[in-house]
C-alpha cells in the first residue's frame, strides 16, 4: 500500500490555480519552464546549509519545506558535544531585506536513532 499524496493543487495560491486553468497548453509549456527555470535559482535547502561556528555539519535530511540538521561539536566534550538535531528553514525577510536559515533546537540524538 502506498501513502497517500497530497494534491499539488492544494499547494499552490487559488489565484494562480484560477489562471493556469485558463491557459493554452501553449501557455502552460511557457510556465513550467519559467517555474523549472525559478527552481534552479534556488539552491536546496540541504545544500546551502553550512555550519556554524563551533559545530560541525555530520548529516542533513531533506524533508521539503524543511531540513533537519544533525550537529557536533568538536571542541566540547561529553553530552555538550552531541549529535543534536535542528529542523532548519529559510525564512523569507521582507521586501528589500534578506532573508535567513531558522534553526530551531530538537534535541540530542540518541544511539539508535539513525545516527552513524
Amino acid at each position: 500500500m502506498t501513502a497517500h499524496s497530497p494534491d499539488p493543487k492544494d499547494a499552490v495560491p487559488d489565484e494562480i490555480t484560477m489562471g493556469l486553468e485558463d491557459c493554452s497548453d501553449r501557455q502552460l509549456r511557457a510556465t513550467i519552464e519559467y517555474a523549472q527555470r525559478l527552481l534552479q535559482d534556488h539552491p536546496e535547502l540541504t545544500e546551502a546549509i553550512e555550519s556554524r561556528p563551533g559545530e560541525r555539519l555530520v548529516r542533513t535530511e531533506d524533508h521539503g519545506t524543511y531540513t533537519i540538521a544533525i550537529v557536533e561539536r568538536p571542541d566540547e566534550t561529553g553530552d555538550q558535544r552531541g549529535p543534536f538535531a535542528y529542523l532548519v528553514n529559510w525564512e523569507p525577510g521582507l521586501p528589500g531585506e534578506e532573508g535567513q536559515y531558522r534553526w530551531q533546537y530538537l534535541g540530542m540524538v540518541h544511539a539508535g536513532s539513525g545516527e552513524s
